[in-house]
């Protein structure tokens, strides 16, 4: 992955004309999409990162990208904190999040963001207006809002986001996909509420930019080979060091308690939750950070280190009552799921958990069958919901 510095546009002190970040950008001399929507600039971030598979490959990746795939245990933390001002002030329950986030279609509109323009095959460019200063940001709706009106809007008191991601060839067979956000303020008093404000969220903004990359590269590469996330240089490495044994070790521990807690207050992505479970030996409440897996209509919980695995002992210990919470506590009751009945879960479990996939040795696009000789091994919990109890 490559990082471009953040550079300071006509806005801010020290100015670069937009027209040095273009020549890192366009190697051949031709002008980006993004350039017409937002040529000028307070900043800008840029992210590279060269995924194993062709231009094709990589555009049909970059359509079928779901945003609410894409995680780093950074990145869920920060998503928290910046979340928490909305959680603490809000009164009412938070929306459940959507199924799915696509820069393309998809089911949910993508909130807050404008389609601006796309050159297909080659680059796509999304616009946001808000107040991304305040502690609970205030998006302006763009939805009613064409291109050009985005391109020329100058109200005080806002500033303008255009996010882009664009593909050329790096290679015979691969290709070098290059993400940037370019952020203007529409005032001065704005443009000073913003420079203290991105001094402080730069780091994560640029984490966030590199899991999309990573999880990009990932999909592009399964396209090709079917084994993206077995030869990744990075998070299944990282994964299974922070695993390794089959147990976590002191700085897994560390980022599953500050997930557990994300997840347990309703912060992170809906298909994860934290279980609460009394531990067999001491009586004291266990919270362990899971993914959940959809399937036939019906919710599972997946053991991917095995049957050892601490969380699953106490859970056939309590009978299988535990507690869910994402955002809202649920009773529940985890009841074993047959070996031969596994199959079809474990599939659907690696499509919905990235992060699982380095510790089961079976591609996530594989036929069904090919999950049944590892099926014994993983347990897999159907969840069933308690009967309500009158208080």
């Amino acid at each position: 992955m490559v990082s471009f510095p953040v550079e300071k546009g006509p806005a801010m002190t020290n100015p670069v004309h937009a027209a040095d970040e273009r020549r890192e950008q366009t190697l051949a001399g031709e002008d980006l999409l993004i350039d017409r929507f937002l040529p000028r600039f307070d900043v800008t971030l840029i992210e590279h990162v060269v995924a194993d598979a062709d231009i094709a490959e990589t555009w049909q990746a970059l359509r079928e990208l779901d945003l609410m795939r894409v995680h780093s245990p950074l990145m869920d933390a920060a998503m928290f904190v910046r979340s928490m001002p909305a959680a603490l002030t809000r009164r009412s329950t938070p929306a459940e999040p959507p199924a799915e986030l696509k820069l393309f279609g998809g089911s949910t509109p993508l909130p807050g963001w404008l389609p601006l323009g796309e050159t297909p095959g080659r680059e796509v460019v999304l616009g946001a207006v808000g107040k991304f200063w305040q502690p609970d940001i205030e998006w302006l709706d763009v939805q009613g809002m064409t291109p050009d009106e985005f391109a020329g809007f100058t109200e005080p008191g806002w500033g303008r986001i255009a996010a882009g991601f664009s593909l050329r060839p790096y290679g015979p067979s691969r290709t070098l996909v290059t993400y940037e956000a370019r952020t203007v303020t529409t005032d001065s008093s704005s443009a000073r509420r913003f420079a203290r404000y991105w001094w402080l969220v730069r780091p994560f903004v640029r984490t966030v930019m590199q899991a999309t990359l990573r999880t990009l590269r990932e999909d592009a590469g399964s396209l090709v080979d079917g084994h993206p996330d077995e030869a990744s240089p990075t998070g299944g490495r990282v994964k299974r060091w922070l695993y390794r044994g089959g147990r976590p070790h002191a700085l897994a521990r560390a980022l599953n308690r500050g997930a557990a807690f994300g997840y347990a207050a309703g912060l992170l992505p809906h298909r994860v939750v934290t279980l609460e479970v009394p531990g067999r030996r001491t009586g004291r409440l266990v919270r362990v950070p899971l993914v959940v897996a959809d399937h036939d209509g019906e919710r599972y919980l997946v053991a991917m280190l095995g049957a050892q695995t601490q969380w699953v002992r106490n859970v056939r210990a309590a009978d299988g009552h535990v507690v869910l919470r994402h955002g809202r506590r649920e009773a529940v009751r985890l009841e074993d799921v047959a070996t031969e009945r596994r199959p079809p879960v474990l599939r659907r479990y690696l499509a919905c958990a990235p992060g699982a996939r380095p510790h089961i040795p079976v591609d996530r696009r594989a036929p069904v069958e090919d999950f049944a000789r590892i099926a014994p091994d993983i347990p897999v919990f159907r969840i069933v919901a308690e009967p309500a109890t009158d208080d």
